[in-house]
Order: C-alpha cells, then structure tokens, then sequence
C-alpha cells in the first residue's frame, strides 16, 4: 500500500514517510531537508555521519562549529502526521467513528482529501479495516485467567501471576518441584472436575477472594 503522496514507508508497509514533505529546511540555502544521513560522508571514521541531508542526498550546507565548519543542524515546523498516521490516531481516540466522520475529521484538520490515489471513502475505509484486523482482541469478561500452582501432592490457585510465583517459590524450598500454569476460568474447572475425579490424595487450595472455602 502507498500513502496518496505515493512516498514508501519503511516503518509500516509503504503509509508515506514519518516526516512531511516540506517539514524540514536546511538552514543557509533554505533547500528543503530530510532526516536521513548524507549519501557520501568524507569524515567516516573521524565524525558521526550528520542525521539529515539535503533532499538530493548531500550534506547541509556547513556552518562553524567546535572544530571547524560543520553540516547545519536542519530547522523547520514541527512534522505533520501523513493522512494513513492521521487517520490511525483519530481511530485510536474514536474506535466508532464512520469513515464519514474521519473524512470530515481531515478536512477540518486542513488534509487535502482528493490528494489520495482513488476514492478518499475507499481508501480510508480500506485503512481502516486494516486498523481493525490488526487491533489486539480483548479478552472476554468471562475470560478471567487464574494461575495454577502445582508441586507434590499440593495444587494452589491464585488470580494474580505474582501470588502464584511466591507460591512456586516457597514450593521449590519445598523440593516440590513445583508447575505454574495459566489457564482461563473454565479450563480451571475442567481440571478441578479431573483432580477430583482422578486424583482424590491432592489437596488442592483455591485462594483467590471469595474462594477460601473451594479446598478440597
């Protein structure tokens, strides 16, 4: 995928680059500037190579410095949001908004919608599909994961990762040897159901809130 400005992006898929065009400007010739080092940089092994350069790949101009004439230090307004990183923010603040919303978001935010390549409701739409599919899923509520704690003849529930390594902890004192698994609530009850059934000599201990009286 390319941005409307057509500008690969290295840093996801070829969205446009981080810094706007026109963001950055050397300083003495007032050439436009971009963050990346020189093509060629004579000093190699004597200076850092200069992080920005001219947009044809050459130094910025040299101004004096410490020691000697030095490339400038690129000046300019702060970098604007490409419309694909734009469009990312305002969905991460408003996960409901149509993509009507966000084209008007953009238009009062001065993007020039009919730069993008194709249909601006299609391509947004298209981003944010993309947004969406690549969004971690929440766990369910009912999902909750309890930490099982398992060593000799002993199995210990807890609801916080930290209580059961506390636990694994004074059972390796033990030379119990102990076992710590996460599960989710519902596979906690299917191994309960089988340590019952299947092993009656462990002692099992549920020690979450709530549960003090589930030993067993």
């Amino acid at each position: 995928m390319t941005t409307p400005e057509g500008h690969p992006d290295h840093d996801h898929d070829a969205h446009g680059p981080t810094f706007a065009p026109g963001s950055l400007r050397c300083p003495e010739c007032g050439e436009p500037a971009r963050p990346v080092p020189p093509r060629d940089w004579s000093l190699n092994g004597f200076t850092p190579r200069p992080a920005a350069s001219h947009h044809d790949g050459t130094s910025l101009c040299p101004v004096p410095g410490p020691n000697g004439s030095q490339p400038a230090d690129p000046i300019g307004i702060s970098p604007r949001l490409t419309m694909w990183q734009a469009v990312r923010q305002s969905w991460l603040v408003h996960p409901y908004w149509t993509v009507a919303d966000h084209l008007a978001w953009l238009d009062g935010e001065g993007y020039d919608t009919d730069d993008m390549t194709g249909d601006p409701a299609e391509v947004v739409g298209r981003w944010l599909a993309e947004h969406r599919r690549n969004a971690p899923v929440p766990r369910p509520v009912d999902d909750r994961r309890v930490y099982m704690v398992a060593g000799g003849d002993m199995v210990a529930v807890f609801d916080s990762a930290e209580e059961a390594d506390i636990m694994a902890v004074t059972m390796t004192a033990a030379n119990l040897e102990p076992v710590t698994l996460p599960l989710t609530e519902a596979q906690w009850e299917k191994a309960h159901a089988v340590l019952r059934s299947q092993l009656p000599h462990i002692t099992v201990t549920d020690v979450r809130p709530g549960r003090a009286d589930d030993a067993s």
